[in-house]
C-alpha cells in the first residue's frame, strides 16, 4: 500500500513565478516612464543651453555693436555739422566738439566691453553701466527733463538763459544776427500776403524782424508796423515761444522801433528766439543720448547673464 502511493507535485513555484512577474511589471513600467521623462527633458535643456548660447555668441553682440554704430554715426555728424549763426560767441562750437569726442569714446569703450565680456565680464559690466548712466544723466539734461540740471552746465536750458540776460553777450550776439543778415530778405522782399504766416518763419525772423503779434500793431510791410489809433499800449502780454512762457511784460512792445537797425533786436522774444533755433539741435542730442543709453545698458545686461549663464552650463 505505501509502495503503491502517488506523490502529487507540487505547483507552487509556477505560482510564485507568476506573482513575482506580475509585481516586476509595474516597476519596470516606472522605470521606463522615468527613463522616457528624462529623455524628453534633455533635448529641451539641451535646446535651452544652445539657445543661450546662440545669443550670448551672436545675436546679442552683433545688436549691441550695431547700436554703437549709431553713437559713431552721430558723432561724426556733429563733427561736420554747420554751427548755427553767431554760436561761437557762447562757444557752443567747442562744446559740440566736446560732445562728439564723447561718443567716439563710448563706441570704443563699448565694443572693447563686448570684445573683453569673456575674460573679464564683471568688470566690463561695471565699466558700461557707469558710462551708460552718466549719459543717461546729460541726455536728460540736454532734453530738458532732468529739473536739476546745473546752470554751468552748457547748452541746457537754464544755461542759455543766464546768457542771453547777459547784456555783455546779448549785446555780441544782437550785432551778429544784424551781420548775419537775419532780416534782410524780409526788408527787401517783403511778402504780400496779410497776416503775415508767422508760424513757418524761423524763430529769429519772427522774435527779432517783427513786433509780438499780443501788440495789436497793423503792417505796411514785414518790417514797418504801426500802432492801431483807437488802442492803447496793452496792460499786460503773454508770448510763447516753443516752451518759454513771459507774463506781464510789455517791453517788447515799446522796445520796437521801424529802424532796420533797431527793429526787435532788444526784445524778449529776439532772445528767445535766438535760443529756440540754436537749442534744437541740443534737445535732439539729448532725446537721442536717453534712447541710445537706455537700449544699450540692456542689451550690455542681457550679454552679461548669457555670458555668465554660459559659463554656469559650461
Amino acid at each position: 500500500m505505501a509502495d503503491n502511493a502517488q506523490v502529487v507535485p507540487v505547483e507552487e513555484p509556477a505560482a510564485t513565478a507568476t506573482a513575482t512577474a506580475t509585481t516586476t511589471e509595474p516597476e519596470e513600467a516606472k522605470s521606463s516612464d522615468k527613463m522616457e521623462s528624462q529623455g524628453d527633458n534633455k533635448p529641451r535643456v539641451g535646446t535651452l543651453v544652445a539657445l543661450v548660447n546662440i545669443l550670448a555668441a551672436g545675436v546679442l553682440p552683433i545688436f549691441t555693436f550695431v547700436l554703437s554704430l549709431t553713437l559713431l554715426g552721430y558723432a561724426v555728424w556733429l563733427l561736420y555739422m554747420r554751427s548755427y549763426d553767431c554760436e561761437d560767441i557762447l562757444g557752443l562750437p567747442r562744446v559740440q566738439t566736446l560732445a562728439s569726442v564723447g561718443l567716439l569714446a563710448v563706441f570704443v569703450v563699448s565694443n572693447a566691453a563686448l570684445f573683453l565680456r569673456r575674460k573679464f565680464p564683471m568688470p566690463a559690466l561695471v565699466v558700461m553701466v557707469v558710462i551708460l548712466l552718466l549719459m543717461l544723466f546729460i541726455g536728460l539734461a540736454y532734453a530738458g527733463v532732468n529739473e536739476m540740471q546745473s546752470r554751468r552746465f552748457p547748452a541746457t536750458r537754464m544755461w542759455f538763459k543766464l546768457k542771453i540776460m547777459d547784456d555783455v553777450n546779448w549785446n555780441n550776439i544782437k550785432s551778429c544776427i544784424y551781420d548775419k543778415g537775419a532780416c534782410n530778405d524780409l526788408i527787401y522782399e517783403s511778402p504780400n500776403e496779410k497776416p503775415y504766416n508767422r508760424r513757418n518763419m524761423p524763430p529769429i525772423k519772427n522774435g527779432c524782424c517783427m513786433p509780438p503779434e499780443t501788440c495789436n500793431m497793423d503792417a505796411i510791410n514785414a518790417t514797418f508796423w504801426y500802432r492801431r489809433k483807437d488802442e492803447g499800449p496793452p496792460s499786460s502780454m503773454t508770448l510763447m515761444y516753443g516752451d518759454e512762457m513771459m507774463v506781464g511784460r510789455i517791453s517788447d512792445c515799446q522796445l520796437w522801433r521801424n529802424d532796420w537797425s533797431i527793429l526787435c533786436y532788444d526784445c524778449r522774444s529776439c532772445k528767445f528766439g535766438f535760443v529756440r533755433s540754436v537749442r534744437r539741435k541740443w534737445w535732439q542730442l539729448g532725446i537721442f543720448l536717453i534712447v541710445i543709453s537706455i537700449l544699450l545698458l540692456i542689451s550690455h545686461l542681457l550679454i552679461f547673464m548669457a555670458t555668465f549663464w554660459e559659463r554656469f552650463k559650461g
